[in-house]
């Protein structure tokens, strides 16, 4: 038989497959095939930055600097920043959709 080598993925990789999940950038589906890992292994990556984003992942370092804190916590802002800019864009597509509908309500009642 042969002998398979455990992959190991750094902290920041799993920061960024999270984010890109929770920004909606990527679903896990293709986060799994592009960057070649399971879907049910990003899963529970993704389970343990909801629950603790910042300190998720700890590895052989149980701490942390302040500049590593400091550096995802920036990440998770962007996060949050990335999903309010999607909410948004959405909300205008709506809205204009709605004045759309509304005009031409407004032509056939004429």
């Amino acid at each position: 038989m042969y002998e398979t080598k455990k992959r190991s993925f750094s902290r920041e990789f799993k920061i960024q497959i999270c984010q890109e999940g929770e920004s909606r950038l990527k679903t896990q589906a293709q986060a799994s095939r592009e960057y070649m890992s399971g879907s049910n292994l990003i899963s529970q990556w993704m389970k343990q930055y909801r629950q603790n984003p910042v300190n998720c992942f700890p590895g052989s370092r149980s701490k942390q600097t302040q500049t590593n804190q400091e550096a995802a916590r920036t990440k998770e802002l962007e996060a949050a920043f990335g999903r309010a800019t999607l909410e948004n864009q959405i909300l205008r597509e709506a809205n204009a959709l709605l004045k759309k509908i509304e005009m031409e309500e407004n032509k056939i009642k004429k």
